[in-house]
């Protein structure tokens, strides 16, 4: 065999400055103390258990975004054929059926709504086609994988 088959054709990724990662948990952390602010102002009873929570929910986010920023522009290759990939074109198949199957459930339900006069309130309704929508996109590509495995 020749070299000619392990060369690659991917800019070569070095490694990564310190001082990069020193930015990126910068980031996360001026981001998370931002967060953690906003949520214990909008709670100024229990100030200092919101911006602990809202800090715990903020830290993972934010420093993934600071190591997005300014890390992965070092480490990660772009796939030149990544949008011709089977997994995605399955994600697509199964988002575009139940994309269908929640819009008929939804014109099913306004027309029962409609001719039977029922008081409904939003929230729960919108909390169930959310349901749906992410339950079915599932099932489909579950389906969709199975029938392409066999």
């Amino acid at each position: 065999m020749s070299k000619a088959y392990f060369t690659s054709t991917s800019p070569r990724r070095g490694r990564v400055p310190f001082g990069h990662y020193v930015l990126a948990l910068a980031l996360g952390a001026v981001l998370t103390i931002a967060v953690a602010l906003v949520v214990a102002a909008t709670n100024p009873d229990d100030f200092w258990l919101a911006a602990g929570i809202g800090a715990l929910c903020a830290a993972y986010p934010s420093v993934s975004l600071g190591l997005k920023v300014f890390v992965s522009n070092n480490t990660v290759s772009r796939d030149e054929r990544g949008e011709q990939s089977v997994e995605l074109l399955w994600m697509r198949q199964a988002g575009s059926g139940a994309f269908l199957d929640v819009l008929i459930a939804t014109i099913v339900a306004a027309v029962i709504v409609m001719v039977f006069r029922f008081e409904v309130d939003a929230l729960p309704v919108l909390l169930a086609l959310i349901a749906l929508s992410a339950v079915d996109a599932g099932l489909h590509y579950f389906v969709i994988r199975h029938r392409a495995l066999k």
